[in-house]
């Protein structure tokens, strides 16, 4: 007798959360990752609720039930990757480090969270399809990260490793090279995004000597 062939499902993600660790906030994390890769593949305008809940395997109530719109959606993905950056910069980052030193330090984990799920949302979906006071919360939050990188300058100047005649340009054009990445980096291709990032950097390091 011919043995039927097994037929494996595929896993359910939204299932395999432990309800036992924090399952309010981990599921919700769950929806604002979907969301996120759905908004930087389709769109935000083409994606729906619905779209996000098939994707999970869960109703569309469901979904609901943690969040109340789409555009509460695209914030908090934005907020979040903002967040992620800023704790991974709390914990990692090392002020006795020459400036040059620390900025590399800064751009890696920037390069990691900008071609990360919520990353590439942040970076290919434009914050105006949010109402003017998320907008201007969401720019706030992105400005600290521009000033931390002017503060990184300054102490470079005074340290002797970075030379740059505007940091004002500076700040604009590398934060504008990282945000470009995720356009046409390819998570199937042959560099990882630390060597994206690392190789990347490295222009800027040869610009500020």
């Amino acid at each position: 007798m011919t043995k039927k062939p097994v037929v494996r499902k595929r896993p359910n993600v939204w299932e395999s959360v432990d309800l036992r660790q924090e399952q309010h906030e981990a599921k919700r994390r769950l929806i604002l990752k979907q969301a996120a890769v759905l908004f930087a593949n389709r769109g935000f305008h083409e994606t729906t609720i619905d779209h996000i809940a098939e994707a999970l395997h869960v109703s569309k109530p469901t979904i609901y039930y943690y969040i109340e719109s789409k555009e509460e959606l695209l914030y908090d993905v934005a907020r979040t990757a903002l967040a992620d950056l800023n704790a991974s910069l709390s914990g990692d980052q090392d002020t006795k480090l020459p400036a040059i030193d620390r900025l590399e330090q800064f751009f890696t984990m920037y390069g990691r969270l900008i071609l990360s799920e919520f990353g590439v949302c942040l970076a290919l979906v434009s914050d105006r399809s949010l109402n003017p006071q998320s907008r201007r919360r969401l720019r706030s939050l992105k400005k600290q990260f521009e000033i931390m990188v002017q503060k990184i300058l300054d102490a470079g100047r005074e340290d002797g490793t970075i030379r740059v005649d505007n940091a004002k340009m500076f700040t604009v054009a590398i934060f504008g090279a990282f945000n470009w990445a995720p356009q046409w980096f390819s998570n199937t291709g042959a560099s990882t995004p630390d060597e994206i990032t690392a190789a990347m950097f490295e222009v800027f390091r040869k610009a500020v000597r």
